[in-house]
């Protein structure tokens, strides 16, 4: 594997255990990630739909 390789997958790797570590330490979720609209939406329109079947923490 090239160098670029090896630094993608390092940091595919970093991306993964951040993920698995806020799930399992019961973090709360932020709220930009409980609308349906995107951050950029969000952030112009400064709507924000609720989505459905997201755990509330």
């Amino acid at each position: 594997m090239s160098k670029n390789m090896w630094i993608l997958a390092a940091l595919i790797s970093v991306l993964v255990i951040a993920s698995i570590y806020r799930e399992q330490s019961g973090m709360k979720t932020p709220d930009h990630l409980k609308c349906k609209e995107s951050m950029f939406q969000q952030m112009f329109t400064d709507q924000c739909t609720p989505r459905s079947g997201i755990k509330k923490s």
